[in-house]
């Protein structure tokens, strides 16, 4: 049982991973090593790890009441855990939400994020570095569709310091680095855990309604 609820836990990370990665791995987070956090940081990122396991869950009752994710909470989690899955590049990141919309921004040093691409062939890592030099500051700006299936979410806005990504790059960088790299496809929708049914965003959080489980 125990076995089953880990399998169940990491489903579900990576579900809820899926649908703030849209946004995430257009930046790559670095917390400092050795970091230390305040108690209400551990309890806020505490509380999101306790809602992913039970958003991943096969056992949820029925009806199953909604879950709610903060921004509070989703932020604490970041600064945590985010040297787990997330490589070096960018500091202080932040998400949030509005109605139908997230944004993520991030104080993002391109130097360091041309290095994490030595391959000669990834052009958008060059193309990046070109056009931005150190650290800059970021913001990305997504629409996001509850769909029957998933969540469809579409790029609106990159910006850079003062400059807006043009639109033909965001989708290059999309498509042939971030989608490959990180195995996720924006041209359908990201997929919900198993037994949520919608992912309506609000003001300053997210809530997973949620029904039957369903294999995916």
């Amino acid at each position: 049982m125990r076995s089953s609820r880990r399998v169940s836990f990491s489903k579900a990370r990576r579900c809820a991973a899926g649908l703030a990665g849209v946004i995430a791995t257009l930046f790559t987070l670095m917390p400092l090593a050795g970091a230390t956090f305040d108690a209400a940081t551990l309890a806020a990122s505490k509380s999101l790890e306790d809602k992913m396991g039970i958003l991943g869950d096969k056992d949820a009752p029925t009806p199953a009441p909604p879950v709610i994710i903060t921004e509070n909470e989703a932020n604490s989690y970041l600064k945590v855990h985010s040297s787990e899955f997330l490589p070096a590049g960018v500091k202080t990141p932040a998400v949030s939400a509005q109605p139908e919309h997230a944004t993520a921004a991030a104080d993002v040093d391109f130097d360091e994020v041309a290095r994490m691409y030595p391959n000669p062939n990834d052009m958008g890592p060059k193309i990046l570095a070109a056009m931005f030099h150190g650290t800059q500051h970021v913001t990305v700006v997504a629409k996001i569709q509850p769909q029957e299936t998933g969540v469809l979410v579409q790029i609106e806005s990159v910006v850079v310091g003062n400059t807006t990504v043009p639109s033909w790059l965001v989708d290059y960088l999309i498509q042939n680095v971030l989608q490959p790299r990180y195995k996720f496809d924006l041209s359908k929708p990201l997929p919900y855990p198993g037994h949520v049914t919608m992912i309506v965003l609000g003001a300053g959080q997210a809530t997973f309604l949620r029904g039957p489980h369903v294999a995916r």
